[in-house]
């Protein structure tokens, strides 16, 4: 919030998109509103943890039962967690069978309770610096 309240006075063009890290461990969840706020667009960059850290995030155990309560894989729970959040994620990927699984999000929604408990998983932990 620091860098686009220094920041925002300096321009004369709102920008469309703001891209942040954001996963279920680090989840910039005072962050996001107010960015929206400003009517601006957040993207989740490493929506799936990142190099070195999706493999945990997708073996979690709270993603992983959810994912199994709808017949989804942990990819798409995390990815659908953003869409509803109100986060634009383009997760990328060279498997064609993961790519085209990554677009099919929109057949369920998270209930408020699943939303909360992948609330509470966040870590407050970056694993980039940009």
């Amino acid at each position: 919030m620091e860098e686009l309240e220094d920041f925002l006075p300096q321009v004369s063009i709102t920008p469309a998109l703001v891209q942040n890290e954001i996963h279920p461990y680090y989840q910039e969840n005072e962050v996001i509103p107010y960015i929206q706020d400003l009517g601006i667009v957040v993207q989740g960059w490493y929506p799936l943890g990142g190099r070195g850290h999706t493999a945990e995030l997708l073996g979690d155990e709270t993603i992983s039962f959810i994912a199994k309560a709808h017949g989804k894989s942990s990819a798409q729970i995390i990815l659908r967690w953003n869409l509803q959040k109100g986060v634009v994620v383009i997760p990328g990927s060279s498997n064609p069978d993961h790519i085209q699984e990554n677009t099919e999000l929109y057949d369920f929604e998270l209930t408020d309770e699943e939303m909360e408990k992948i609330n509470a998983l966040d870590r407050d932990e970056k694993h980039d610096w940009y």
